[in-house]
């Protein structure tokens, strides 16, 4: 079941296809180290949840090539064909984070050593983002480790992305801390990296990577 917000970016994402992993060729090096500093943390063949894995490039083909055992998540049907044909080596299941409300629907995903969730947790409001976090936690095991990234957004001024434009919602790093304790989760380091503008885009992004732990208890 998917919602109608992840109805909408479905659409999108399905239009871009391969078009939005070319956009980012040689661009996510921030992206690739933090998902090595991850797999450092994590045995061999620990679950991973890949939320928004989009074509599967390059983070579910990462953690695969690191030897975990990996689930890509996506709303898009197109980006799961590509992810399919890309990384065989992943599981790929056609799901919205936002309409998993009961206990059924979260155990057939099952829970996870860690989840990462990389830029699709952008232009939420604050209730919505903190609610997606819950939502990742639920999918993750107690003292299990939850690695998010979003762009830095100063203001609700318009921007460009892949030669779209619209108005995204501010998120600092502030914002990121606090959305982070009203989901309780335990905050351990939000980074800030920048990196080179994808193609149709003028200028280079922050990127803010939040590390957190679901509590044990």
């Amino acid at each position: 079941m998917i919602s109608p917000e992840g109805a909408h970016w479905a659409d999108l994402f399905d239009s871009l296809g391969l078009e939005y992993e070319r956009s980012f060729t040689g661009k996510r090096q921030a992206q690739i180290d933090a998902v090595a500093e991850l797999m450092c943390r994590l045995a061999p063949g620990a679950r991973v949840l890949d939320v928004g894995c989009a074509s599967g490039r390059p983070t579910t083909e990462q953690l695969c090539a690191g030897g975990m055992d990996v689930t890509g998540m996506d709303v898009s049907p197109v980006m799961l064909e590509h992810a399919r044909r890309q990384v065989p080596q992943a599981r790929f299941v056609l799901a919205d984070l936002f309409v998993f409300d009961d206990i059924e629907a979260l155990d057939a995903l099952g829970v996870h050593d860690a989840a990462v969730c990389l830029f699709c947790l952008v232009n939420l409001p604050g209730p919505r983002f903190v609610d997606g976090l819950r939502r990742l936690a639920a999918l993750t095991r107690p003292g299990g480790t939850l690695l998010v990234a979003v762009p830095e957004i100063q203001g609700t001024e318009e921007v460009r992305f892949i030669e779209r434009t619209y108005r995204p919602a501010r998120c600092l790093s502030e914002d990121l801390h606090r959305y982070a304790r009203q989901a309780g989760l335990e905050v351990e380091r939000v980074e800030t990296r920048t990196e080179p503008a994808p193609d149709g885009q003028a200028e280079p992004g922050t990127i803010l990577f939040l590390w957190a732990r679901n509590p044990e208890s």
